[in-house]
């Protein structure tokens, strides 16, 4: 503020009038209030950013890919958008339900931390989800925009979160469809062989997803979450280092046999190697940092395997 008083003396001293001066002002306004909420997005959304953003964007692009269109700015653009909305829409109402459970294992983020108040996300999620309904219906993908507020409000209003089968297995497998789906549909409708696809790989994302979980223990046993490791115990990462590496077989079998080109083998073969690595940092981990990044690993496996048919579309 007092960097903007000292430039309106300056002003003032060249000989500017009230209307000009009251035109500066507004513009810092405007600029300062613009810059507050790209921060609080980001507080709100950064750690989310591998399994929504780029990933559907991505998609994105491999439909553009597939149809022989040149990259089109303008779809990309669209896409990069539609996939914001879809991720601060969620993360604002996840994290108004989950308070409690972030003053202990998130505290940095904007509602414990205080960076905004429980109105003010009120607010931003009604506002980010009216958008996001909007962008929906004017790019031909509501279908999925509206399936995917559905999942938000169950998930995070109607305590779809408190058990492991409906909070990952379920919604993470559905909300991961609607994102590739919509994203794809962004440019032209799926085919069955794409909808497969997606099928596919959002239903092994959303099994794996419970690895998220191992970060959060203490948090979720005070918000009274079932998930799975406070289910299984010791026993989760034994369970979930099987079902990792077991994923490339079942991939390989289902999707990959189906392209003819050499290099998908290649493909095929980095996923093993990667998935076999995130098991072991499973069945390693000992820390929540260190399960943190395991997760993040995951988030980083999913946005490879969408980036497949960009390289081979």
């Amino acid at each position: 503020m007092a960097a903007i008083t000292k430039n309106i003396e300056k002003t003032m001293d060249c000989g500017l009038g009230t209307e000009d001066i009251d035109g500066i002002l507004g513009f810092s306004y405007v600029a300062d209030a613009i810059e507050h909420e790209l921060r609080v997005f980001w507080h709100f959304t950064w750690r989310d950013w591998s399994a929504a953003i780029i990933p559907g964007t991505m998609c994105t692009i491999a439909a553009l890919r597939a149809l022989d269109s040149t990259l089109s700015a303008g779809f990309t653009a669209r896409s990069v958008l539609y996939c914001l909305l879809f991720l601060y829409a969620f993360d604002i109402a996840n994290q108004i339900n989950g308070i409690a459970e972030d003053q202990i294992n998130k505290p940095d983020r904007p509602l414990p931390s205080g960076r905004v108040s429980l109105r003010g996300a009120y607010i931003r999620w009604y506002a980010s989800t009216a958008a996001y309904l909007a962008a929906g219906a004017a790019w031909g993908v509501l279908p999925w925009t509206a399936l995917w507020v559905c999942i938000t409000i169950c998930l995070t209003f109607g305590d779809g979160d408190k058990h492991w089968a409906t909070k990952n297995m379920l919604f993470m497998t559905a909300g991961s469809l609607c994102l590739l789906q919509g994203a794809w549909g962004l440019v032209a409708p799926p085919s069955a062989r794409e909808t497969r696809w997606t099928v596919l790989l959002s239903s092994a994302f959303g099994i794996l997803a419970s690895l998220q979980d191992l970060r959060d223990v203490e948090g979720d046993r005070v918000a009274g979450r079932r998930t799975l490791p406070i289910v299984l115990g010791d026993n989760f990462r034994w369970v979930m280092a099987a079902l990792t590496c077991a994923v490339p077989a079942i991939c390989w079998k289902l999707e990959f046999l189906h392209y003819s080109h050499v290099l998908v083998g290649y493909c095929g073969a980095a996923l093993t190697l990667s998935t076999f690595y995130m098991a072991y940092r499973i069945l390693r981990g000992s820390s929540r940092k260190y399960d943190h990044k395991t997760y993040m690993i995951l988030t980083y496996i999913f946005c490879g395997c969408v980036a497949v048919p960009v390289v081979f579309p």
